[in-house]
């Protein structure tokens, strides 16, 4: 236990020496951690020496970096720009290492063969091909020590923000605990195989009716720190020879993969959020193929219901519609200034609205609306975060393909039917009969109650406390109004049967087998005669009185 205290206070004077290192003395400067003077004033390009910093600490670093490359409502553009090219120098774990972990797991001999040499390697594992029962496989073993290692620097980490977050002299600028919190979240996950394994399952059933191949998991075999999977013979995006495939190739896979993507958010609400070309694989057949499902998304009805609402509200010019966006997005908090943010927003949609819709990036759109949001201090919940990130990627692999594709252009029909279907289903058949039948009461009623009022007011039978003048005049235009409120009544009866009709048969497929049955067609038309006969009678006794 001692020894494991002294390690981890070790551990902690190398973090905090390494940050000093690399100029970022000043955010420890009025803590109680250390006590020394700032070994630069020089703030220039802050980025490249944070990205320098993070590479020299680690894989938990690394990860960070990686991480708060995405979240621009977290940290500064500039900062972002250099984090974006956070890259994972890690050299492979020897295969005696890697064997050792399949012996302790008890999986080892289960295999006929195991290539030594991975194909694959990454900061929390790596990827070996083995065979089982005849058939090849991918072997994703974890890197030795390094769930202690990311555990330990992730408690290091929770207890330093603590204490910037009361002291440090740039603690107004940035939350600390908020961005120990986020990458914890997600980093703790990720080294859980288990989790991943859980994540293919969902994502396997969810794309069942799909054209897309999901590899199947050996499930006895996994643990924590393997993960075996069936092998997808394919090449990744970013390595097929794109000049070699035709046009119309490049362009029905890019649709493919569009709609691919769009239907597992808009549709599904669970989608593949780490589309990056690595990720993504196109067999011989032009075929699409995940792999690494660390980072799943998943959206509520309502969440994609909202976030439909804040793109139509940027694209369409409609300021109130994106405002309501943000506020049912949880991420407008109290205190801020709202006229100030609604400015701001109405500026965003502005920039937009005289461009194209195929001119407009989807990547722009959301950068410019986390940049907002870190002006404000506000939270985005990571679903969303996950959504801006997998749409940015998808860009990106589309422009790979050096097709003609807009995102946003793909993604308008799917948010419009989205909005109209969510409308639809806060209604029922059952609302609508009692809707309808709502409006045949105050059919009956209204007029009858109308004539009644105005009988009883022209034989002087009410009594009135004050002088009405042209008396005969507003007699006349009450009549007039009540006629109109009739017709009016009648004509939105009709709609309602037919809106009732309509969504029936969307709702209910049993419902409009029998709306299309011969006796109800004929009740049907018969009712709609019935209706255009008051229509008719209404008309000409309107016209009579106006007469």
């Amino acid at each position: 236990m001692p020894n494991t205290k002294r390690k981890r206070i070790n551990r902690l004077r190398f973090i905090i020496n390494v940050f000093v290192k690399h100029g970022f003395g000043y955010i420890f400067s009025s803590t109680p951690l250390v006590k020394f003077k700032r070994f630069s004033d020089n703030k220039a390009n802050r980025g490249q020496r944070l990205k320098n910093a993070l590479e020299e600490l680690g894989t938990t670093f690394i990860k960070m970096g990686q991480l708060l490359a995405n979240r621009p409502d977290l940290v500064p553009e500039d900062i972002i720009a250099e984090l974006k090219n956070l890259q994972e120098k890690v050299k492979p774990f020897s295969f005696d290492e890697a064997k050792s972990i399949l012996v302790r797991n008890d999986i080892f001999d289960k295999f006929e063969y195991i290539e030594k040499d991975p194909i694959a390697t990454a900061s929390i594992g790596q990827v070996h091909i083995g065979y089982l029962n005849g058939k090849k496989v991918a072997v994703k073993i974890r890197r030795p020590n390094v769930d202690y290692e990311v555990k330990t620097d992730i408690e290091i980490l929770k207890r330093i923000s603590a204490i910037l977050d009361k002291y440090s002299p740039v603690r107004n600028i940035v939350s600390f605990s908020a961005i120990v919190n986020e990458v914890a979240n997600v980093l703790l996950k990720e080294i859980d195989f288990r989790f991943e394994q859980n994540n293919i399952k969902k994502l396997k059933k969810a794309l069942s009716a799909k054209e897309v191949i999901i590899p199947d998991i050996y499930e006895e075999l996994c643990s924590e720190e393997v993960l075996i999977t069936s092998f997808v013979e394919a090449k990744t995006l970013g390595t097929i020879e794109v000049e070699k495939i035709p046009l119309i190739e490049r362009m029905k896979l890019g649709k493919k993969l569009v709609n691919l993507y769009l239907s597992q958010i808009f549709e599904l609400g669970v989608f593949h959020a780490d589309p990056h070309p690595g990720n993504i694989l196109i067999t011989d057949n032009f075929e699409i193929a995940f792999v690494d499902f660390g980072m799943v998304g998943y959206l509520s009805r309502q969440d994609r219901e909202n976030l439909s609402n804040l793109l139509l509200g940027i694209v369409l010019n409609d300021k109130k519609r994106t405002l309501k966006a943000f506020k049912e997005l949880g991420i407008i908090q109290k205190g801020i200034d709202a006229n100030k943010f609604y400015n701001d927003i109405e500026s965003i949609v502005n920039h937009y609205i005289n461009q194209p819709i195929s001119s407009i990036k989807v990547a722009d759109v959301f950068n410019d609306v986390f940049k907002l949001t870190f002006r404000y201090k506000l939270k985005i919940p990571q679903q969303f975060v996950l959504f801006g990130r997998t749409l940015s990627l998808l860009e990106n692999d589309i422009a790979l393909l050096k097709v003609d594709l807009s995102i946003l252009e793909a993604i308008l029909p799917y948010v419009n039917r989205l909005v109209f279907k969510n409308r639809l289903s806060k209604l029922s058949v059952a609302n609508l009969f009692n809707i309808l039948s709502s409006y045949f009461s105050l059919l009956e009623f209204l007029p009858k109650k109308t004539e009644t009022i105005l009988e009883k007011l022209e034989e002087d039978e009410l009594t009135v406390n004050i002088e009405i003048k042209n008396i005969e005049k507003i007699l006349h235009q009450m009549e007039r109004l009540a006629n109109k409120v009739s017709l009016a009544v009648i004509l939105l009866s009709v709609s309602i049967i037919i809106a009732g009709m309509t969504v029936g048969g969307l709702l209910s497929p049993a419902l409009y087998k029998t709306i299309l049955s011969a006796w109800y067609l004929w009740a049907l038309r018969l009712g709609i005669l019935i209706l255009i006969i008051l229509i008719i009678i209404m008309l000409v006794m309107i016209i009579r009185k106006e007469k």
